[in-house]
């Protein structure tokens, strides 16, 4: 080899060691930085969740390179199902790329969420979530979430999650499940590594998403908290949105999460809490207080099937209907086979505000 070349191919070999050990530390301190300022924003389980008025649920493509069912959609869509139906959230934000008619996660989303029993009308598309910066930072602008609760796999909602918190935003996550082989996790945990790179770069560039647009306003809906004696059965009020005294009427969504049938009926309960936290069943209504009257529920038992949903209206027409500002909660009792007489029903709660 020519002497004169032997310096140049020297910087050379040294300037592409330095670049790639920059690289490596840069990789290792984004790394160690996102973790580190997530890790306790991260929740394993429903019950410690806080309540967002709003999910954030980042799409990703619904088939695998084989055509088949992706798992990692999959278990995103099974994440936000079992949030909503917790009570958790009010809507989700189904942001992703639709970037051709052929190809439309949001509305993929949309359909998967709907057959896990998510109403329609508690999901917003977001057709222009391109990136998880494009979908967190469209959450805060034209949604108006300063905070939300996102869903995605753990490590991309600490990517996501990150980003949440350099845009000023309260967020918390709640992760999907992986299942994959060690290969695929090994291939797609250094795709996001870089991918954290890159979110780092844009947050120091100042990168704003590909579009914005006029702000969409979230409606308010009355927070409500599920929760019952054993699981099995979970109760949400379905309508109104917003309960307000008098109440009229409650339509109760009952959500059977077993492999068998469960039993309900007709007889519920509703209390508030007292000023000092104790559940108090509500008084009658006038008409009724001097009577020597008992409160006769029919003796009909309905059918929850298992993974579907179930409505029944409830009329509190025997309590005081001018309900005042407080903590509520509706009681119903259900059971699941076998039937013996002796056995004690077990009750879900649903608590909600009237404000």
């Amino acid at each position: 080899m020519n002497a004169e070349k032997k310096p140049y191919l020297k910087r050379i070999v040294l300037s592409l060691s330095a670049f790639i050990v920059l690289l490596v530390a840069f990789t290792v301190a984004t790394n160690i930085a996102v973790v580190r300022s997530t890790k306790t924003r991260i929740y394993a389980d429903t019950e410690s969740i806080p309540h967002n008025k709003a999910a954030l649920l980042l799409g990703t493509n619904p088939l695998n390179r084989q055509g088949r069912p992706n798992t990692y959609f999959t278990n995103r869509i099974n994440a936000a199902a079992r949030l909503y139906h917790a009570g958790k959230v009010d809507f989700i934000i189904a942001s992703g790329d639709n970037h051709t008619e052929q190809y439309d996660e949001p509305t993929a989303i949309r359909d998967s969420l709907i057959a896990h029993g998510v109403p329609e009308n508690r999901i917003i598309l977001d057709y222009a979530g391109f990136r998880t910066l494009d979908s967190v930072v469209r959450a805060k602008e034209i949604f108006g979430c300063d905070s939300i609760t996102i869903i995605s796999q753990a490590d991309h909602c600490a990517r996501a999650l990150y980003l949440a918190k350099s845009n000023g935003m309260e967020a918390v996550a709640f992760p999907a499940p992986i299942r994959a082989g060690r290969l695929v996790k090994t291939r797609l945990t250094l795709r996001e590594w870089l991918a954290r790179d890159k979110m780092m770069l844009d947050i120091w560039l100042g990168k704003r998403p590909h579009f914005l647009g006029e702000r969409i306003e979230i409606p308010d809906i009355t927070p409500q908290k599920s929760y019952s004696t054993t699981e099995g059965i979970t109760i949400r009020i379905a309508k109104p949105d917003v309960i307000k005294a008098p109440v009229d009427s409650l339509i109760v969504e009952f959500r059977n999460t077993r492999k068998e049938d469960g039993l309900t009926g007709e007889y519920f309960k509703i209390e508030r809490l007292s000023s000092d936290s104790k559940w108090e069943e509500l008084p009658l209504h006038r008409e009724y207080e001097d009577e020597e009257l008992s409160i006769v529920f029919n003796a009909v038992g309905w059918i929850v099937s298992p993974d579907t949903t179930f409505h029944m209206t409830v009329r509190p027409w025997f309590h005081e209907k001018e309900w005042k500002p407080g903590t509520y909660r509706l009681a119903k009792t259900f059971r699941f086979p076998p039937y013996p007489s002796t056995h004690k029903s077990d009750t879900a709660y649903v608590e909600f505000q009237i404000k």
